[in-house]
């Protein structure tokens, strides 16, 4: 895949110092995932980089839109936010994506950096199992938004279990609403011909339908 260069594509150079990686498959982006984006930046001032997988052990067989279209609707989202940044480098990678590998990738870059990585709450109910997690959990700060069925008790559980088994980790809760939206739901909702609006921006919406994507 050919690299964009416009001014929100991310690299070292155009995005020094401490960032935070916002990760999944984006498919699609929805306004869930731009609220976690959004507060990550302000409570903790960092530079948020969007960051597509190719594809994971876990959802193989998940419809994927093409990669040039997912990452399409990240620039378009990107574009519209001074401190945010997309990058296809675990795309460029290929084949199944773990999260060390790439956190790996960034430390290479800039060994002086911290490197944070924004999930939903529900993810906490099996960081533990990833790969390497012990190295993962002690080399990035963790900002975890509460989600879906995994409640703000529910959250903290997974914390102090989490903290208590990996002392090196850092993990905190980002104060926001809990934002109940899938893109998997979406997907549902386009192949159904019931309405997303509200689920993502308007300008994805209209890049959805105009490139015929999920139905």
């Amino acid at each position: 895949m050919l690299r964009s260069r416009d001014k929100n594509y991310y690299t070292p150079d155009s995005c020094p110092g401490d960032i935070a990686i916002l990760g999944g498959s984006f498919n699609p982006i929805h306004n869930g995932h731009i609220s976690m984006a959004v507060t990550a930046h302000e409570q903790y001032g960092l530079n948020i980089i969007l960051m597509p997988n190719s594809t994971t052990y876990y959802k193989e067989n998940a419809y994927f839109a093409p990669n040039n279209h997912r990452i399409e609707m990240l620039r378009l989202v990107a574009d519209r936010y001074d401190y945010m940044y997309y990058s296809d480098m675990e795309i460029v990678r290929g084949g199944i994506t773990h999260t060390i590998d790439t956190i790996r990738e960034l430390r290479n870059e800039d060994e002086g950096r911290e490197i944070y990585f924004i999930i939903g709450g529900d993810s906490l109910e099996w960081i533990d199992k990833w790969v390497e997690a012990d190295e993962l959990l002690s080399i990035i700060h963790v900002l975890t938004a509460v989600r879906g069925s995994t409640d703000i008790v529910r959250t903290r559980e997974l914390i102090a279990g989490i903290t208590s088994v990996y002392s090196k980790s850092r993990i905190d809760i980002l104060n926001m609403d809990n934002i109940d939206i899938s893109s998997s739901s979406i997907r549902e909702n386009i192949a159904s011909n019931i309405s997303i609006t509200g689920l993502v921006p308007e300008y994805i919406e209209n890049y959805i339908y105009t490139n015929k994507l999920y139905q």
